[in-house]
């Protein structure tokens, strides 16, 4: 034995020093942690982490329930990384959280965005949100129910200014979970919100519902995945159908009050990166949106879609440098919407600009065919004419709304049922 050990002594002793330290000088591979890499969306490996953790844990007969939830939520989190979906974004701002509404400029077209506190003229500390139609007639809302949980319910609003007792979302609002920021599509059935629960990778993650007018309800939300949602929260989502743009707010790599506003290209049909033809880096920074010029495949929709927003920007510059005059009576006259005092008048407010812009639309038109009229062939003026008396009748309809959402305006501010 001693001497296997000369030896070994004596072959050490000769062998090259290079070669007696080629073992000690490979390079170590640096530990990651848990929270690296789940920071990373590198969830294969944060799942492989916590197993270890988890077998150490049943080793020593300790609980791993809590892990074994966290186990779950990678697994999770593991799948919705398998269905990125392909989103063009072109713009990118952070902002304070309370002045989101400030910077997201959506067409009357589509409806509104307001505070709850606005809206209402109400005392609100949780952020609750207000979506008004298109028409004015329907608002969706959170608020708070019974025991405290945001929930979200829906209103008509009557053409006298009056509207209906919130009535819970049907197939939504029976959840234990926090629900908030609600949009709905110009279809009036397809709805987005966010929602704070089990089902959410991060606080609140941003979810959609159809409903089911045979049912009388909506369908079962579904989480819309990534890159929208991710392990922070992620809130406000809105789609501009008229000028082809989208938003949504998240506070993502945000520190205390701010958040991020993407604007992106809404997709008409959802397209996934397949995980199979691509890297898994590349896949990461896709869901996390690490560089929004690595989403531009096409230059030319890229800068279209960025004019469509530029335009949208300069028409709410206008919109605003165009103050409100709006007389109440003799000794009241609101120059914005915070002189409103009625709850019911800003839904009205909506309609009664949505009409007056619509009449200026009718007006327009009109004005352009009746010069053509006048320069043009016999043969031709019988199809302007019929074309003229249509949209003279949508002028005078118009002007009737107007005024009568006017009066109900007024007595809704004064009192009047």
């Amino acid at each position: 034995m001693k001497r296997i050990l000369l030896s070994l002594t004596l072959l050490l002793t000769l062998m090259p020093i290079g070669a007696q330290k080629r073992k000690s000088t490979q390079p170590q591979v640096p530990k990651i942690t848990l929270e690296e890499a789940i920071s990373d969306y590198d969830f294969a490996t944060a799942e492989s982490l916590l197993e270890s953790e988890i077998t150490s844990l049943r080793r020593k007969k300790q609980s791993t329930l809590e892990l074994e939830e966290r186990q779950q939520w990678l697994h999770m989190a593991q799948m919705k990384l398998n269905a990125v979906e392909r989103v063009t974004f072109i713009d990118s701002l952070k902002v304070a959280r309370d002045k989101v509404l400030n910077y997201i400029h959506i067409s009357p077209e589509c409806g509104a965005v307001s505070r709850y506190a606005d809206f209402f003229h109400a005392i609100d500390t949780l952020g609750c949100m207000v979506f008004t139609s298109q028409m004015g007639d329907k608002i969706f809302f959170s608020k708070p129910d019974g025991s405290g949980t945001i929930s979200l319910y829906e209103s008509d609003i009557y053409t006298d200014g009056t509207s209906s007792p919130p009535t819970p979302l049907n197939g939504i609002s029976n959840s234990d979970d926090n629900q908030n920021y609600p949009f709905v599509l110009t279809d009036g059935t397809t709805i987005y919100f966010a929602a704070q629960g089990s089902e959410s990778l991060g606080g609140y993650d941003i979810f959609m519902s159809r409903y089911d007018a045979d049912e009388h309800r909506f369908l079962a939300p579904e989480n819309i995945g990534m890159p929208f949602n991710s392990p922070a929260n992620d809130y406000l989502y809105l789609i501009d159908e008229q000028n082809q743009l989208g938003w949504f707010v998240t506070d993502r790599n945000c520190k205390g009050d701010t958040v991020c506003i993407y604007t992106f290209i809404p997709n008409e049909t959802r397209r996934i990166y397949l995980p199979e033809e691509t890297e898994a880096e590349v896949l990461r920074c896709m869901a996390r949106i690490t560089r929004i010029q690595d989403t531009w495949t096409d230059e030319q929709e890229v800068r279209a879609a960025q004019f469509r927003l530029r335009n949208t920007k300069s028409q709410q510059a206008t919109s605003e440098a165009n103050a409100l005059h709006f007389v109440i009576n003799d000794s009241k006259v609101c120059h914005q919407l915070s002189d409103f005092h009625s709850p019911l008048s800003n839904p009205m407010l909506k309609k009664w600009e949505a009409d007056r812009e619509a009449l200026r639309k009718v007006r327009a038109t009109l004005t352009r065919l009746r010069k053509s009229y006048h320069h043009s062939a016999p043969a031709q003026r019988h199809q302007l004419e019929s074309e003229i008396l249509a949209l003279e009748a949508d002028e005078e309809k118009l002007n009737k709304q107007i005024r009568q959402t006017e009066n109900n305006i007024r007595k809704a501010e004064l009192g009047i049922q």
